[in-house]
C-alpha cells in the first residue's frame, strides 16, 4: 500500500476521550490528574465535537490499564465501547443490508469520529480479514491503544450481529500477547509483529443481514467534511489547547507526535508557518471568547498573555484592530 509523505496527524472526537475519563471517575480515581498526566485539554468536559490528538488519549488509556489493573480495566474498557462509544455512530449503518456491507462502509463512517484511520476488508484463499492500519510505535501505550482498537471492532460486529462474536484468529502489531489475552481472552489466536491489526471474519457473520434498532444509537450526527489538508489537521488539533497555555512550537510537535523540524517542514510545504497557526489559533479563541462576553482582560490571561497590552498588540497584528475595538465593531454588531 503506497504511503503519502503527509504525516498524518492522527485526531479523535473529545467524546471518546470523556467516556474513559467518565470511568476513572466512576472508581473515585483523580480524574484531573489523568487528564493533566494525558495531556488532554483541561477543560475536556467543556469540549463539544472537537477534535483532539489521538497521543493524549493513548496515554489515558495507558494510565487507565495501570491504575484501574488489567482485569478491572478489560471489562470497563468493554462495557464503555458497548455502551457508550458504540452508539455514537451505529445509526450510520442503518441502510446497510449485511454486517459485510457495514464493515465495508466504516472506512467513510470513521472519518467523521477521527483522522488518519485507515480500514478496509480483504479476502485471501478464501478467508476475509478485517483489517486497521495504525501508525507503530514500540511503547505501552501504543499497546493499550492496540487493545482499545481490537476491542472496539470486536464491540462493533456484536452490535451488529446482536452475538457474542469472538474472533478465531488475530493478528496485532505489537509483540507481546499477554496484556490482549488478558483483556480480550484467550481464545482467539494472536499473531504479532504484523503491519497491522487484523481480524478473521466468517462468511456466515459477515452474510448475516443487518437490523439497527433505535436502541442501538444516539440520535445521527450530520456528515460534514473534515480536514482537507495537513494544515487544517493541525488547526484542529491544536484548538482545544490554545485557551490553557501559550502553544509553543515545540508543545505542538510533542502533541503530534512529530519533530518541530518536520511540523515546520510540511507546514512550509503548504505555503504556511507554525506562527500563522498560532495567530489564527489566538484570533479564533478570542473571538470566541468575546462572543461570549468574556473580559479582555480574561481573555489575555487565558491564551497566555502577561497582561492586556501584550494582548491587545498581539490582536491588532494579527486582525488589524484592537481587540477593544473589534469587539464593539465586529462582534456586538453581530447580535
Amino acid at each position: 500500500m503506497a504511503q503519502s509523505k503527509d504525516p498524518i496527524v492522527p485526531l479523535i472526537k473529545s467524546g471518546y476521550a470523556r467516556i474513559l475519563v467518565e470511568l476513572f471517575r466512576e472508581h473515585n480515581q483523580d480524574v484531573h490528574q489523568a487528564i493533566q498526566e494525558s495531556g488532554l485539554p483541561p477543560d475536556l468536559f467543556d469540549l463539544d465535537q472537537e477534535f483532539i490528538p489521538q497521543q493524549p488519549v493513548k496515554k489515558l488509556i495507558y494510565l487507565l490499564g495501570n491504575q484501574l489493573g488489567i482485569t478491572q480495566f478489560g471489562e470497563l474498557l468493554k462495557t464503555a465501547i458497548r455502551q457508550k462509544a458504540i452508539p455514537k455512530l451505529i445509526s450510520q449503518f442503518a441502510d446497510c443490508a449485511t454486517v459485510r456491507d457495514a464493515l465495508e462502509r466504516s472506512k467513510e463512517v470513521y472519518q467523521y469520529d477521527s483522522v488518519g484511520v485507515n480500514v478496509g476488508l480483504e479476502t485471501a484463499h478464501g478467508r476475509t480479514w478485517y483489517w486497521c492500519v495504525r501508525s507503530y510505535d514500540d511503547s505501552q501505550a501504543f499497546t493499550w491503544s492496540e487493545i482499545y482498537a481490537v476491542a472496539y471492532t470486536i464491540e462493533l460486529i456484536r452490535t451488529l450481529t446482536k452475538t457474542d462474536w469472538m474472533p478465531k484468529q488475530i493478528k496485532i502489531q505489537s509483540d507481546d500477547v499477554s496484556l490482549f489475552r488478558s483483556v480480550i481472552g484467550t481464545s482467539p489466536q494472536y499473531f504479532v509483529s504484523n503491519g497491522r491489526i487484523e481480524w478473521l471474519i466468517e462468511d456466515s457473520i459477515l452474510n448475516m443481514p443487518l437490523t439497527i434498532s433505535k436502541s442501538d444509537s444516539d440520535t445521527k450526527p450530520p456528515l460534514v467534511t473534515w480536514h482537507s489538508n495537513f494544515t487544517d489537521r493541525v488547526f484542529t488539533a491544536l484548538l482545544p489547547y490554545i485557551k490553557q497555555k501559550g502553544v509553543t512550537l515545540e508543545y505542538a510537535a510533542e502533541l503530534l507526535k512529530l519533530t518541530p523540524r518536520t511540523l515546520q517542514r510540511r507546514l512550509k510545504e503548504e505555503r504556511t508557518s507554525f506562527r500563522t497557526i498560532r495567530d489564527n489559533l489566538i484570533f479564533t479563541a478570542a473571538v470566541d471568547m468575546m462572543e461570549q462576553q468574556q473580559t479582555l482582560t480574561h481573555i489575555a490571561t487565558q491564551l497566555g498573555f502577561s497582561d492586556i497590552a501584550h494582548f491587545s498588540r498581539a490582536f491588532k497584528r494579527i486582525s488589524g484592530l484592537t481587540p477593544k475595538l473589534y469587539k464593539k465593531m465586529v462582534v456586538n454588531n453581530q447580535s
